[in-house]
């Protein structure tokens, strides 16, 4: 059987695949300016983007490398939200990339709920199907060792792929660049919906969650 540390030699993404899903992320409006960040294993380095860039701007030379210790090895500095991203990365061996992400109608769907366990209602298959229930965190400092350890905390489970920061935006997380991605955009969507809706939509029926829930994990 392969150890924790073979499984994660198994994912090694590229420089070139990071930018893209980069770019991808901030085309699609899930970060603006210099806000935003991801992370993603790379044999046994880990790829992050360097802190103060957009990223619309990221380019395979300005990729910040480092260590599973945290050493930077090239590139820029990495971003203030480094130590959260490699928290999260030793503590589930089974994902391999982390996105960090500010989309307006997530960080506004935010400011409409409590912290607790279960925020977003039920507004869309795909939601249901991914991430729900969805947990938020009050909103703690960005940065700040104290966030980077709530929002590990808040992943620790194997079954856990996405947390809400009040204010602050969104974490998700997944096994490739593409499961991130879908986790993130199915939130963003019900987001949407519930923001343009006013919080007025009909949730799914709680009979029909669980069916739902079940096609993830037959």
């Amino acid at each position: 059987m392969a150890s924790k540390d073979d499984q994660r030699d198994d994912f090694s993404a590229s420089k070139e695949e990071f930018c893209r899903f980069c770019h991808l992320l901030y085309e699609r409006h899930l970060a603006a300016g210099v806000g935003g960040n991801i992370a993603a294993r790379s044999g046994n380095r880990v790829l992050l983007t360097p802190t103060n860039y957009s990223l619309r701007d990221l380019h395979p030379d300005t990729v910040s490398v480092v260590n599973e210790k945290g050493l930077l090895m090239e590139g820029d500095k990495p971003t203030k939200e480094a130590n959260m991203h490699l928290r999260i990365l030793r503590e589930r061996p089974d994902i391999n990339v982390v996105f960090h992400l500010h989309g307006p109608h997530i960080i506004a769907a935010s400011t409409m709920f409590e912290p607790g366990p279960s925020t977003l209602p039920a507004l869309t298959p795909g939601f249901v199907y991914y991430a729900y229930p969805l947990s938020m965190l009050p909103f703690m400092v960005p940065g700040t060792g104290d966030l980077a350890k709530a929002v590990t905390q808040e992943l620790s489970g194997k079954g856990a792929y996405a947390v809400l920061l009040k204010n602050h935006g969104l974490i998700t997380v997944g096994k490739s660049f593409e499961e991130a991605l879908n986790i993130a955009e199915e939130i963003d969507e019900a987001a949407r919906v519930y923001v343009l809706t006013g919080g007025k939509a009909p949730p799914i029926p709680a009979e029909n969650i669980g069916q739902i829930k079940s096609l993830r994990n037959p």
